[in-house]
């Protein structure tokens, strides 16, 4: 019996907790399902899985709805004979409808890996997406109002625990001291995420500036980028934060914090507090 074909489907170009999942099931190994992947050109999925391009497509990303890419995606479907879509995004719902009602014929489920408020309800209402996974319980509530609740179903994500358990006990625990030129008897306090106005990155800070007036042997460590990365670096970089922008080395930076505070506001689920918790890192977190 032949595997079933799944194509993941996502619109961003950056690498954030929702990507991270993609990329987990796109590499994930079954005897059942083969995965494939359609997703912007450079975005930081298809550039990390360079390795499998027989098995990823890319488009150019453009804004609202897109023909071009919906026209792509109905023709790379019927060439690999594809089962089943798997939608991450809203603008990847965009696409899958216009290329259904261009003929495609094919059906899907929709990830929710986000707890915005949702505007377009009609759209999740297809009548060819057969599931909606919530990556909480709290995104569940979202649809409630305009979904049967037996369409909706909760997965939490899960994470390459080994990846980020190892390095615990690595003799790179104090990797992030070394490159700072940091005393080893500093603690360090650290927050992972994007620099997003929902991420309260600014109460981060606040509490930062108020430990550091009564205590010196405490550096505050911001590792993500986003569209607020500039301002804040120029207004709130000091002796006491640092700000490090992206890294690709979040296991090691982990296992070098001695607590992470994680402030953010709206989350759909909260994955990089799983892996604070794998690095062994004790966890402060406001109660999102």
């Amino acid at each position: 019996m032949m595997n079933k074909k799944v194509l993941h489907i996502i619109s961003s170009t950056n690498w954030r907790g929702g990507e991270q999942q993609v990329d987990y099931l796109f590499n994930s190994k079954s005897s059942e399902y083969e995965h494939y992947l359609f997703c912007v050109k450079d975005s930081a999925l298809s550039v990390r899985n360079k390795q499998y391009a027989d098995k990823i497509f890319t488009y150019k990303k453009r804004l609202g709805f897109d023909i071009f890419a919906a026209y792509q995606l109905k023709k790379i479907c019927t060439e690999n004979k594809i089962n089943l879509i798997h939608l991450h995004d809203s603008h990847a719902i965009n696409t899958y409808i216009i290329a259904d009602i261009m003929g495609m014929n094919i059906p899907a489920v929709v990830h929710r890996h986000v707890n915005f408020s949702i505007k377009s309800k009609w759209k999740y209402q297809h009548k060819k997406i057969q599931k909606i996974i919530c990556v909480s319980h709290e995104v569940k509530q979202q649809f409630l109002s305009f979904i049967s609740e037996e369409k909706l179903v909760v997965v939490e994500p899960g994470i390459d625990i080994k990846r980020f358990a190892l390095n615990y006990n690595s003799s790179q625990i104090n990797l992030l001291k070394k490159e700072l030129n940091i005393a080893t008897e500093t603690k360090l306090i650290g927050i992972v995420s994007a620099l997003e106005k929902e991420k309260n990155i600014e109460e981060f800070i606040l509490i930062a500036n108020k430990i550091s007036d009564k205590r010196n042997d405490i550096k505050f460590i911001i590792i993500g980028d986003g569209s607020l990365y500039d301002p804040f670096k120029t207004e709130h970089s000091k002796q006491n934060i640092i700000f490090l922008g992206f890294r690709n080395d979040i296991p090691q930076i982990l296992s070098s914090l001695d607590l992470f505070l994680f402030t953010s506001r709206n989350e759909g689920f909260g994955q990089v507090i799983l892996e604070a918790m794998a690095a062994k890192v004790p966890v402060v977190s406001s109660n999102f």
